[in-house]
């Protein structure tokens, strides 16, 4: 009985740092966080380029953005240019970040959205990326890029209006 008790105290004690650690894990602005700091260590490190890709935001994918990315993919794999020709997270196909800034993760049920505010190559991007709960995780749904100057564009609606696949 003695050990029982001891164990569930220890367990119990335990807990709320556990509990801290996976919501930290599941809240989407620590994930993007991450995602930013790779690409900043990327433009130090040439070896870390080939993991600082949209890939990173692919794979964590809601089921409909997942096969909006399967058809481009599908498309760019015939040797096309189709509808994403950049890389969105940093909204551009080179690279130079400063001021990588992501804010705290606004949720209103199962949606959510986290904005990141950064500058590449000297111009100021904002990009806002929209989650949907899916099997109990926060799965990219779309992603909407501001950069200074110029129309929002809807990564979504882009790979959904593209019509040569």
């Amino acid at each position: 009985m003695r050990v029982w008790v001891t164990t569930m105290l220890a367990l119990l004690a335990a807990a709320p740092g556990f509990a801290q650690v996976n919501r930290q894990e599941a809240d989407p602005a620590v994930w993007l966080r991450q995602i930013y700091a790779l690409y900043a260590r990327a433009q130090k490190d040439e070896k870390l380029q080939n993991q600082a890709t949209t890939k990173l935001v692919e794979q964590r994918a809601s089921r409909a953005l997942a096969a909006l990315f399967k058809r481009d993919e599908a498309c760019s794999s015939k040797g096309q240019v189709c509808a994403l020709d950049w890389d969105f997270v940093i909204d551009g196909q080179d690279f130079e970040l400063s001021d990588v800034k992501v804010g705290a993760t606004q949720i209103s049920g199962d949606k959510a959205s986290v904005t990141a505010s950064f500058v590449n190559m000297k111009t100021p991007c904002v990009n806002v990326y929209y989650f949907v709960r899916e099997d109990g995780v926060w799965k990219v749904d779309d992603i909407e890029t501001r950069p200074k100057g110029q129309k929002p564009t809807r990564i979504a609606q882009m790979l959904r209006d593209f019509k040569d696949y």
